[in-house]
């Protein structure tokens, strides 16, 4: 059985037992769908969206678990606008939470923010 077919008994068997799938269950699946994916890159942005959602990825132990959130979905290259829509926060409690990542990673600038925000999901593998 390849992982494809695995991940579909899994889905069905947790389906009839009416069960909600966990975050490992659900990047699996779409580690799987990536697998027969057209845009194999989208994916993993889905997945690493996914984590920044659940609170598993960090960048830093400088930054509050919000602060990270907000340093990944810009390194996926929301906008400020985006994100405080996503996260239900106004546009000046990003552009604070910018600020003070910029502080707590002695960066200099919304451009400098980006780039290494953009630079460490890029780096990411996706597993």
């Amino acid at each position: 059985m390849n992982i494809t077919q695995e991940i579909i008994t899994h889905i069905e068997r947790a389906c009839l037992q009416h069960q909600k799938l966990n975050i490992h269950q659900t990047l699996k699946i779409i580690i799987a769908y990536r697998t027969i994916s057209k845009n194999p890159k989208l994916i993993d942005k889905i997945i690493h969206l996914i984590k920044v959602y659940s609170k598993q990825e960090n960048y830093s132990s400088a930054l509050s678990s919000r602060q990270n959130q907000i340093f990944n979905l810009i390194g996926l290259d929301f906008s400020s606008k985006e994100i405080a829509e996503m996260l239900s926060i106004s546009e000046a409690t990003v552009s604070t939470h910018r600020k003070n990542i910029n502080k707590k990673l002695h960066l200099s600038g919304a451009g400098t923010l980006q780039r290494t925000a953009y630079q460490y999901i890029q780096g990411k593998e996706i597993v």
